[in-house]
């Protein structure tokens, strides 16, 4: 999973990326070379014009003798349907629209009322419900066919970690015994973050996210993205204050699990369900294109696009997915599709990778040339973006002490 223990200062959005793994193709091949580096650049989140300037004393390490196998990216489909059914016996609640349960409801022979109560007993009310006998005011009969045949909970909390700044990892068992993190993170001016997951690995092979060397085990149905969601308000609200925000930056892309993820933020945002606004549930995505443009018809969450690179050589290179939908591609769908979309901000992310998409080389407290050109790119890019009336704002994120971390270097 993108690394839980970076994710604090990642909340607003940016991607928390796992643990790093860089190909020796990228990396120099010589040996560890100690060499102390002053500075660490971020772009503000307030605004992508603005550059902050973090000090920080590190040693430079190259890691030498990586190899990365690709995974075959000649078909990114919106993923398989998956029935809202629990191994076809027992109707999963969490996975269907307000409109499906009340259908579902009325099926059985109960009005449309008692399915508005149930909802707001799943979701509502700080009850947040996750078995039958905690639906107190409804129908006996209503109550006794809910048991026979719907099933409340789509996951089975294993284990949960605890980080010094409050950071919470929790682990949850899937149905088929596979197990997929979600990380809820305290942010400041009482703002709670959930991250989730959408797959079960990825098949997008990003080269310093951990989750993709797994391979694509399966996707995630919508009641096992929304029960994370759930969860977290049902288990921490009471220690970590209110849940206001949700990141789909968890284990797997949440575009190439389209129909589930969409399904599933649906549900987040119902004003008589979770409550939460779409400007608060942010769907992160490596460049699917074609998924891209059908989550910005039919959804109104926001959206945080991976970038990592400027230019199509180095992120072919971090991104195997450019391969398919280069840079340009990407950043044209952008400008065609949200140019008469009113008050939507992007947010890109630029993970920095020490030697691979910055080339950070210091001469006392010099800037070398590589990394302001890097700086001044992702500058134009912000401009760029709006003057072709598209909001947008850059968030750069040091990732190097977790690839220290991962190789044991020190």
């Amino acid at each position: 999973m993108k690394h839980w223990m970076s994710m604090r200062r990642m909340a607003v959005g940016a991607v928390s990326n796992s643990t790093l793994f860089l190909p020796s193709s990228l990396l120099s091949s010589s040996k560890p070379n100690p060499l102390t580096i002053p500075f660490s650049f971020y772009l503000t989140k307030t605004s992508p014009f603005s550059i902050s300037v973090l000090t920080r004393q590190r040693r430079f390490l190259s890691v030498s003798s990586l190899t990365a196998d690709h995974h075959n990216l000649s078909d990114f489909g919106d993923g398989d349907s998956v029935a809202i059914s629990n191994e076809g016996l027992k109707m999963l609640l969490k996975g269907m629209t307000y409109p499906e349960l009340e259908k579902w409801v009325q099926s059985h022979g109960y009005r449309p009322g008692q399915a508005m109560m149930l909802w707001k007993r799943m979701y509502g009310n700080n009850i947040w419900a996750h078995h039958i006998d905690e639906l107190e005011g409804l129908n006996k009969d209503f109550k006794k066919m809910l048991n026979e045949n719907a099933e409340f909970k789509a996951l089975t909390q294993k284990e949960i970690r605890t980080a010094s700044d409050g950071t919470r990892k929790i682990l949850f068992t899937l149905e088929d015994g596979l197990v997929i993190e979600t990380v809820v993170i305290p942010c400041d001016r009482g703002r709670t973050t959930v991250c989730v997951s959408s797959q079960v690995g990825c098949a997008m092979n990003c080269q310093f996210c951990y989750t993709g060397r797994m391979g694509l085990r399966r996707h995630l149905t919508a009641a096992e993205i929304v029960e994370q969601a759930v969860f977290a308000r049902r288990l921490l609200t009471d220690e970590v204050g209110s849940i206001t925000n949700v990141v789909f930056m968890g284990m797997g892309e949440p575009l190439h699990n389209i129909d589930n993820v969409i399904k599933a933020a649906d549900i987040m945002v119902d004003e008589q369900g979770l409550q939460f606004s779409p400007r608060k549930v942010t769907i992160s995505t490596s460049g699917l294109v074609p998924q891209l443009k059908r989550f910005l018809h039919e959804s109104n969450c926001a959206l945080a696009v991976s970038l990592n690179a400027t230019t199509d050589e180095v992120r072919n290179w971090i991104m195997p997915i450019n391969r398919k939908y280069k840079l340009e591609l990407l950043l044209q769908t952008l400008r065609e599709e949200l140019c008469f979309k009113k008050n939507y901000k992007v947010l890109f992310e630029y993970v920095m990778l020490e030697g691979v998409n910055d080339r950070v080389m210091f001469t006392l407290f010099c800037l070398g040339p590589s990394l302001v050109t890097a700086l001044i790119r992702l500058f134009l890019l912000s401009l760029l973006m709006r003057l072709t009336r598209v909001s947008c704002t850059c968030n750069v994120i040091n990732q190097t002490i977790t690839l220290h971390a991962f190789f044991n270097l020190h």
